[in-house]
Formats: structure tokens, sequence, C-alpha cells
């Protein structure tokens, strides 16, 4: 008599195989290479930069996620990628979302640098991103060598 698993393993296999792809189609954010300068190192008059970043892993690098500021999309986040956005003063929630959302409070003021690190931690059917703010030396070593992508506009 056969094993009754063997018979349903590939239609388990192609149904979380199924689902995976599911998860990556919906999930990647839309990005596209910027071609300025590699790197923006100081805000605009009256402005402040805040410099989004996410390293290259392997956990979760097929997951991509938006950034958003006070709910407006800014920029997409793929693994290895950087991108600058110079941001009004005043207070901002910037967020990001997969199945669950995070969110980093941030005041910003004029002429200063600020470093966003974003990542993807373990969830249920997808990755969850995170948003942390960082100190100024671990920020700009984390993010040197990645690629920049455009900022949504």
């Amino acid at each position: 008599m056969n094993n009754p698993l063997t018979l349903h393993r590939p239609s388990i296999v192609q149904f979380l195989l199924g689902c995976l792809a599911v998860a990556f189609l919906t999930s990647c954010a839309s990005v596209e290479k910027d071609t300025s300068p590699p790197r923006v190192d100081r805000a605009e008059p009256g402005k402040g930069l805040v410099i989004f970043y996410r390293e290259s892993k392997l956990v979760g690098s097929a997951v991509g996620f938006d950034v958003r500021d006070n709910g407006v999309k800014i920029g997409g986040l793929p693994n290895g990628s950087f991108f600058a956005y110079q941001a009004t003063p005043g207070e901002h929630t910037f967020s990001a979302a997969t199945e669950n959302t995070d969110e980093s409070v941030l005041t910003v003021e004029p002429a200063k640098t600020y470093y966003i690190r974003g990542s993807i931690e373990m969830g249920v059917w997808v990755g969850r991103p995170n948003l942390m703010i960082m100190n100024a030396d671990e920020g700009k070593s984390a993010s040197r060598g990645l690629k920049r992508v455009k900022l949504q506009q």
C-alpha cells in the first residue's frame, strides 16, 4: 500500500512554491536605480537630510518594502540599497509595511543628517519590515557601498 503522504508531496510543494511566488510578487518595492551622484552629504537649505538604507543580507533578501513619510510614499528599499530624503523640519512618522507595519518617529532639524536602517525580520507569511534610527557614525559606515535607488516624487 502506498504512503498517503507520498501521493500528496508534489501538491504540497506546489502549494508552498505558489505562496512564496505570491508573497514575492506582492511585497517587492518598486524602485529605479538613481543616476544622481553616489552620495548626498548635506541637507538642502532649510531642510534636514534623512538617509534610509538597508544592508545586503540573505534573510529577507527577496522582500522589498516602501517607505512612507506621514502616509505618503517617498521611496522603496530593496535589499542592499539606500536613498536620501530631504525632509522639512518638524516631526515625521516614517513607516514601512508588508504583513505588519513598523514606524519610527523623528523630529527633523534643519541642516542635520539622520540615518534610518531598514531591515526584514521573520514574519508568518512575508518578512516584517523594521525601521531603526541609527547614530550618524554607524549609519554612514553601514550605508557605504550600497546601491542608490531613486526617490519617489
